[in-house]
């Protein structure tokens, strides 16, 4: 018996899992190719997500641990806002550079301030004088009333002794704190310099900020990423556009406020009308809310001289904001900035609640901001979208 020839070939079994290949159909590339790509669309949406999850909560303990170093430099931009315009105007009238120009306001400024101040300096200190000791006597009978009444007293006791109430801060029994606006701003700068200083500083920085805006606007977009550097320039631009708009609109809401008051207090007969004019105007930097502050004094002195001078002062300021509401402010918004009122009333009490006085003053012009960004960045609302 012979062995089999080694030479001879060897029949080749082939199975199925031997074949070739199996090829994907081009349906179920398709599909695969989708769902990578809502994969990746997904990611990359929870990546954007987590990122700004991050930066607005640093942001969130930055404002909250130094809100009121945040709240000064914010009010030193207002200040470098107003001057910048005045002197774009005057740079264009003039043909001088735009440096001096700022200065040139500057010192227009200051010499007008020192006539005021020489020519009736001393009747309108005398007058706020007499304002201070007026609302000060009606303060503490109004409070001696009401806290001889049980109601009265409950009352008193939900509200801080600044704000004419009963009740004493934790750890000052005994003192009156909230008296003092510096003292009662938990801050480096106010407890440091106080109000005057911090009002310095404010004004020294914002009029640096005027003389070379791009300078600082500049050496942001320097340390700003290249790949968001366009984004930050539009920022920037947009929130130097909508300071002006809102400055502008609210200086002209807060003189024609003011004015008015002052005007029809003269007519009532009331006194102290120039004083409570200035306070009306000026509480009307806040919108709405500053409304009702700047009205307080002023019922306060017309309830020492009678009920119905009261009731005239309550008219006129309620005719007054009415033309201002209805009237005035819609004119206004229209060449400058449009805030929903609800909104407008929820940023002073959210950033009031964890800004302190700053925040509820500075809320309007910091939501003007946000509002305008947000549009400038955010893609319009397509009309079948829109509720």
């Amino acid at each position: 018996m012979q062995p089999p020839d080694s030479s001879a070939p060897t029949p080749s079994i082939t199975t199925p899992a031997a074949s070739a290949p199996h090829v994907p159909e081009a349906p179920q590339l398709a599909g695969l190719e989708a769902s990578v790509h809502k994969l990746e669309n997904t990611v990359r949406r929870f990546y954007r997500l987590a990122v700004m999850v991050v930066t607005v909560t640093a942001a969130g303990l930055f404002v909250s641990s130094g809100g009121a170093v945040v709240m000064v430099v914010f009010a030193s931009a207002l200040v470098a806002v107003v001057l910048h315009a005045a002197a774009r105007v005057l740079s264009r009238l003039l043909h001088i550079p735009q440096w001096l120009s700022v200065m040139l306001f500057v010192l227009v400024l200051v010499g007008a301030l020192s006539l005021v101040v020489h020519v009736s300096g001393p009747e309108l200190m005398v007058q706020l004088s007499h304002l201070h000791e007026a609302l000060t006597s009606e303060r503490d009978a109004l409070h001696n009333m009401l806290n001889s009444n049980p109601l009265g007293h409950a009352v008193l006791d939900h509200f801080p002794r600044f704000l004419g109430g009963n009740m004493v801060p934790d750890g000052h029994a005994g003192t009156d704190n909230g008296m003092d606006f510096a003292g009662s701003m938990t801050n480096v700068l106010t407890s440091t310099f106080g109000s005057v200083g911090t009002m310095v500083v404010i004004i020294i920085a914002g009029v640096y900020f005027a003389l070379s805006p791009h300078l600082y606007a500049n050496g942001i977009l320097r340390i700003t990423p290249v790949a968001y550097r366009s984004t930050m320039r539009t920022v920037l631009l947009t929130t130097g556009h909508a300071l002006t708009a809102w400055v502008a609109g609210q200086m002209l809401d807060m003189t024609v406020v003011g004015c008015l008051t002052w005007s029809g207090l003269s007519l009532l007969g009331m006194p102290l009308a120039l004083p409570l004019g200035l306070v009306a105007g000026l509480a009307n930097f806040v919108p709405y809310l500053g409304t009702f502050i700047g009205a307080v004094p002023a019922l306060l002195i017309a309830l020492s001289v009678g009920p119905r001078e009261a009731m005239m002062v309550a008219g006129l300021y309620a005719a007054i904001q009415t033309f201002e509401g209805y009237v005035m402010s819609p004119f206004i918004q229209k060449r400058a900035v449009r805030m929903p009122p609800a909104l407008t009333i929820l940023s002073q009490t959210i950033f009031g609640a964890f800004l302190g006085m700053w925040g509820f003053i500075f809320a309007s012009p910091i939501t003007a901001v946000l509002l305008a960004v947000a549009s400038r960045l955010s893609a319009p609302l397509p009309p079948n979208e829109e509720v």
